[in-house]
């Protein structure tokens, strides 16, 4: 039952097809592999037909071999899942081992995929979270698969998907595996580097050979092969050597966020793959829930069934808590690519038959292919500055209610004073305003101690407060990450981090524009903008730029009033000014272009 012609053993001569085994009648056989032959047959006690795998007659005269094929009938039996063929029974005499298995009417995952051609990437997803709950179930255990291949996974005609050949499965830990010692077991194709290498092996291991699988199962090959003389040693070494090609760029049709799954499956170090089973699952069945595939123009309402079962290159939307504008355009971009591409491939062999001069045709393709590649890139731009203007009208607004706030506490502060004057007794007041006008200079304090409530103390809680404390705003980020503006946040006593991924790019990658900003619902006027940090942390800033614009009250342009280039802030900057010449804004933005991870805030906004 192997995908792979060099695991098989063609048995000419020397072992005959069986027609009889105990109570079982052979009526053909189904496959083979490295350590036996499946049969179809029928119990005669029961009548019901069972699957029977034969240990090759020539390996019993290994004893370890025979343990082993003992072992996986004992670890098959624990495993009762929908997802896994059920075992039987085990079947031993003094010639033959076998084991009994359901029978599964259907195909090999290899067989089922040529003959479904046009599979759709939703159906083929949803074949993949089958599987992972047949790993799911052998993992709960403790145990390791060690084989997973397309030969190794069938499809029922039912629809019903189900893993097979435990044979080279052990228990995670503590088990004996009675395996040759130092030998390497497996599909090489689809083995995992730690498992190569022999290295322990966990759950994580049968994930890479998964991501091989799904990657197999999305595109149609493996991301790893012989490309010259080198056979399976070549395969091997890439396995451990290689990184994986970026499905999305094999493939325009493959989602981004699929890709960027089976990339980190295929992982060289397993602790940077995920965690189990489980963990997979729920993110392709979260890809499943948000991902919307666009009808072709030339699709009609009476083949709307037909091709939604159909894997068309056609362009994927997600929703935007996972995928970016940015990253949605170049999905489009990719999809333009592959069908320029592919109609070039078309056109090639004729130019080289025909006349030279049919070579400017290709060449045109291509200048049209790169001109709608740059309308796409001018799309997304526009959509960017526009968020961006949005978001500083909201910063601005906050930041002169904040003014206000700041000076209302200054004029409380010289009351302590009268305080302390005027520890005398109520009932002598009268006299003092009778007797002289020094005394009446005394008693306008006391007027002021009695209007004096404490409340006029509250101001000072909301000192140094952004105005985005009091006023109904908004904020905006150019990498669409998610802002509650109820809490903490870059002008809320917060701070965001942008660009993470840049800290495992090399100093060669290149620079990243982005920008958060503020809009206010109604205009607010400012008397200081105070930035506690904008800061790439331990790394250099050379050659970016921080720069904070507001925009004025029923403008629509925004004007630049601070930029700082090739340097953090790491201590508080202060930007004052804005009574005389903006008395009144909508919003502030902070801009920013850096080429390592970013961290921007608190920005306080004051009156």
């Amino acid at each position: 039952m192997s995908d792979n012609n060099t695991e098989q053993i063609i048995l000419q001569g020397s072992t005959p097809d069986l027609t009889s085994l105990g109570s079982y009648s052979i009526e053909s056989r189904l496959g083979q592999g490295g350590m036996g032959i499946v049969y179809l047959a029928t119990d005669k006690n029961l009548g019901r037909p069972v699957a029977i795998k034969v240990l090759h007659p020539h390996l019993l005269k290994h004893e370890n071999l025979k343990q082993r094929f003992r072992r996986e009938a004992r670890m098959h039996a624990k495993l009762m899942h929908p997802n896994i063929v059920t075992l039987l029974s085990l079947y031993e005499d003094e010639t033959y081992m076998a084991l009994v298995m359901e029978v599964v009417k259907g195909d090999d995952l290899k067989v089922f995929l040529r003959k479904n051609p046009n599979l759709s990437i939703k159906k083929k997803l949803k074949i993949a979270i089958e599987i992972l709950k047949g790993l799911e179930a052998a993992h709960e255990f403790g145990m390791v698969h060690r084989d997973l291949k397309p030969a190794n996974v069938l499809v029922s005609d039912k629809g019903e998907v189900k893993l097979l050949d435990f044979g080279l499965a052990k228990p995670e830990q503590g088990g004996e595996d009675l395996t040759q010692s130092g030998a390497t077991v497996g599909s090489f194709r689809y083995m995992a580097p730690e498992q190569i290498l022999n290295n322990p092996l966990d759950a994580r291991t049968d994930l890479y050979a998964f991501g091989i699988l799904l990657f197999y199962m999305l595109l149609g090959k493996l991301p790893f092969d012989a490309t010259g003389s080198g056979g399976e040693f070549e395969i091997m070494e890439k396995q451990v050597r290689e990184p994986a090609p970026k499905p999305h760029e094999v493939d325009a049709s493959i989602p981004i966020p699929v890709s960027n799954l089976i990339l980190k499956l295929l992982e060289k170090n397993k602790t940077h793959r995920q965690k189990n089973a489980s963990e997979v699952r729920a993110e392709i069945e979260k890809m499943l829930d948000q991902l919307q595939f666009l009808a072709s123009p030339a699709r009609t309402e009476d083949k709307a069934k037909v091709q939604s079962e159909t894997h068309t290159p056609a362009p994927i939307t997600v929703s935007t808590t996972t995928l970016s504008k940015h990253q949605i355009a170049k999905q489009w971009v990719n999809y333009s690519q592959y069908h320029w591409q592919k109609l070039l491939g078309k056109l090639v062999p004729n130019i080289k038959k025909t006349q030279a001069d049919l070579a400017i045709v290709a060449v045109v393709f291509v200048a049209l292919g790169m001109s709608s590649v740059s309308v796409l890139s001018m799309a997304e731009d526009t959509v960017k500055k526009t968020v961006a203007a949005q978001e500083k009208i909201n910063k601005q607004n906050l930041e002169k209610q904040l003014a206000q706030v700041a000076l209302e506490p200054k004029k409380i502060s010289t009351e302590p004073v009268v305080i302390q004057e005027t520890k005398a007794p109520a009932k002598p007041q009268p006299k003092v305003i009778i007797e002289s006008k020094t005394t009446e200079k005394k008693t306008k304090p006391v007027s002021k101690v009695k209007v004096k409530p404490k409340k006029k103390y509250k101001p000072k809680k909301r000192k140094n407060r952004s105005l985005t404390y009091s006023y109904s705003h908004q904020v905006q980020r150019k990498d669409k990450s998610e802002v509650n503006t109820s809490k903490a946040h870059e002008f809320r006593g917060g701070s965001h981090l942008f660009y993470p991924e840049l800290a495992e790019k090399s100093w060669l990658a290149s620079f990243k524009r982005g920008d958060t900003s503020v809009l206010f619902n109604q205009p607010v006027s400012l008397s200081r903008i105070i930035i506690n940090k904008a800061s790439v942390g331990d790394l250099d800033f050379k050659h970016g730029f921080i720069q904070v614009e507001v925009k004025p009250a029923g403008k629509r342009k925004w004007k630049k009033v601070f930029s700082q280039k090739d340097k953090d802030i790491d201590k508080k900057v202060t930007i004052t000014g804005f009574k005389g010449k903006y008395p009144s804004l909508d919003g502030v933005r902070i801009k920013f272009k850096t080429q390592d991870p970013i961290t921007i805030g608190p920005i306080d906004l004051l009156q």
